[in-house]
């Protein structure tokens, strides 16, 4: 390990955790972060996290893909759903179109043929992909992911899922909350104006 230099591929950054690697995030104000790679996949309008995967090499974002994808359709089969037929995924994703039954779409520079039309829609469907980096986010410092305290790449692998079960139950909480004070207060104004009629 003290004979490691630079430009070493395989460094170990970690003596208690060898298995962590570092993470070129291209950023200004932070660079490189160290821990491993997770991809997310959640639902388009739902918010849900319908997938996440862990990985233990430093692959391409481009082959994180199909793995998460092949969770994504084992989860969802079991609540009698499908593989998604479009991803919405960003630059760092290039080289394939199409994984699978999965179309790839990934933010370009529209043809000089595509229509105004056409233009709102990728348009749209791109914005509503930026919706997935607050969810990183809250998964990050609400939920534990951003650092891990379980050995190895297992202890990644369940560190993750357990912060994804833990957003989605807490996302059922919440609707569950509102759905209940909106009962409570239709019951409230119904007691009100009896009251009132009563005298």
């Amino acid at each position: 390990m003290l004979e490691q230099k630079r430009y070493d591929k395989n460094k170990i950054y970690s003596l208690h955790e060898p298995e962590v690697y570092c993470i070129a995030k291209g950023k200004a104000h932070k660079k490189y972060e160290f821990g491993n790679k997770v991809a997310v996949v959640t639902g388009h309008q739902s918010g849900v996290i319908t997938g996440i995967k862990s990985f233990a090499h430093n692959c391409y974002d481009g082959h994180t893909l199909e793995p998460a994808l092949d969770q994504c359709e084992r989860i969802r089969k079991d609540c009698q759903g499908s593989r998604p037929k479009v991803a919405v995924v960003d630059r760092g994703c290039k080289g394939r179109k199409h994984i699978g039954t999965t179309t790839i779409m990934i933010p370009s520079k529209p043809k000089k043929q595509t229509t105004a039309y056409q233009k709102r829609v990728l348009r749209k469907l791109f914005r509503q992909r930026a919706a997935i980096e607050p969810i990183i986010g809250h998964l990050k410092s609400d939920h534990r992911m951003k650092r891990n305290f379980l050995a190895g790449t297992q202890g990644d692998a369940v560190n993750a899922l357990l912060a994804a079960a833990a957003f989605n139950l807490k996302k059922k909480l919440n609707q569950l909350k509102k759905e209940l004070l909106a009962i409570i207060w239709k019951w409230w104004i119904y007691l009100n104006k009896s009251f009132e009629v009563a005298f």
